[in-house]
């Protein structure tokens, strides 16, 4: 008798789904991107990959979204697995198409902005693979391969001009942090225009933050995974542990991953003065055998 075949992947991908909340806004201004290992054409990406998106922000967001997914199958990064590479020049080439078509009479992309925070996941080799701008973060919540949960982490990072690094950037670049009202704004630009980022002068430093922060993870065949994409909306009402926690009890409880997403979007969106919510939940189990 021969013995059992093995998985051909390191990692599985047990579910995925994504929900938005309007809240209290008056307009909608968060997007989010799903690409489940079907939608990659294998003819020039042999590993299967699974890759996830979340953006905050009008129009830009809804020009990112509608973009970035073309753009990361651009050149040969993603196809010859250099994923860093393949965010940050993703990243670049929506910059650019911004400051054409602002160049070009769209003025509202000059005033505007989006955070962006993508996810790529090799399950094939287990790896993944975060990039990030803004305040739309990815949360790793992992777990024993009893599903026990053990950790959570934040994977992305806060570009904020609160943040002590972020304020010393903008300073070095020759812009002032103002705390009036209790919020934190840069100038002469607003708060948040990742993408948006007008071109500095020569003896101006770029405001803005433009280069993502990257980081990557090796997932374990012993272990289990659960991912939370989330915008500010979220973050800002619940702490990461809880929204994981959340997660995998809604999860376990006998709801869909979609469902999932949608009632946590949904309950924190309830409320005086809520903000657009946004959350992709990702459920990823290590293959052993």
């Amino acid at each position: 008798m021969g013995s059992p075949a093995r998985s051909k992947h390191a990692i599985k991908l047990r579910g995925a789904g994504g929900a938005s909340a309007q809240g209290t806004r008056p307009s909608q201004q968060d997007q989010y991107t799903i690409i489940l290992p079907d939608e990659i054409p294998k003819a020039t990406i042999s590993d299967e990959l699974a890759i996830f998106a979340v953006y905050d922000g009008q129009k830009v967001a809804q020009h990112a979204n509608g973009n970035i997914r073309e753009l990361l199958f651009e050149g040969d990064a993603l196809q010859a697995g250099r994923y860093e590479d393949a965010i940050r020049e993703a990243i670049q080439k929506e910059e650019a198409m911004l400051l054409e078509e602002c160049q070009d009479g769209e003025e509202k992309f000059a005033i505007s902005g989006s955070t962006v925070s993508v996810v790529i996941i090799n399950l094939t080799k287990g790896l993944l693979v975060v990039g990030n701008l803004g305040d739309s973060h990815i949360l790793m919540g992992e777990c024993d391969i009893t599903g026990q949960l053990e950790t959570v982490h934040r994977l992305t990072q806060d570009h904020k001009p609160d943040n002590p690094k972020e304020k010393e950037r903008i300073e070095d670049a020759g812009g002032m942090v103002n705390y009036a009202f209790n919020s934190a704004r840069i100038g002469p630009s607003t708060a948040g225009q990742e993408l948006a980022a007008m071109t500095p002068s020569i003896e101006q430093g770029n405001f803005l933050s433009t280069e993502p922060s990257i980081i990557r993870v090796n997932l374990q065949k012993d272990r289990r995974y659960i991912l939370a994409l989330t915008t500010d909306g979220v973050t800002n009402v619940l702490e990461d542990n809880v929204i994981i926690n959340k997660i995998k009890t809604r999860h376990e409880g006998g709801l869909g991953v979609q469902q999932v997403a949608d009632e946590l979007v949904r309950d924190v969106a309830e409320g005086l003065r809520r903000d657009n919510a946004t959350c992709i939940a990702v459920f990823l189990d290590g293959c052993l055998s």
